[in-house]
């Protein structure tokens, strides 16, 4: 899985209400965002990085000068398991969040075992 992606789903996730998950669940889900955070805030350093870095040199398309920037540390493939739910479970998290269906089809490939 790349960087990318994992800062991705993390941040995706980091928002979500587990209100109907029992607490067991809970906890799964938060010791794996934890274990996703420090992938996550090293795209968002690096990311701000060249913002800065685009703004101080008067770079004119700077969404572009960033994006290209943090491509190569997204793009990382890092040995990362995320599956960690079962069915049941991803099922109260789903009810617990207003999601779209691409949103749950993304989620339910990566976190359901």
């Amino acid at each position: 899985m790349t960087k990318r992606r994992i800062a991705e789903i993390y941040r995706f996730l980091a928002s979500a209400s587990m209100k109907r998950m029992n607490d067991d669940e809970k906890i799964a889900l938060i010791r794996l965002l934890r274990t996703m955070k420090p992938v996550s805030q090293e795209m968002t350093d690096a990311a701000q990085d060249a913002f800065k870095s685009a703004t101080e040199n008067g770079v004119e398309n700077v969404a572009k000068f960033v994006d290209e920037a943090v491509s190569d540390l997204g793009s990382q493939e890092v040995k990362f398991i995320i599956k960690t739910m079962t069915e049941d479970a991803f099922e109260r998290l789903m009810l617990s969040n207003d999601w779209n269906f691409g949103q749950i089809e993304e989620l339910h490939e990566e976190l359901v075992v």
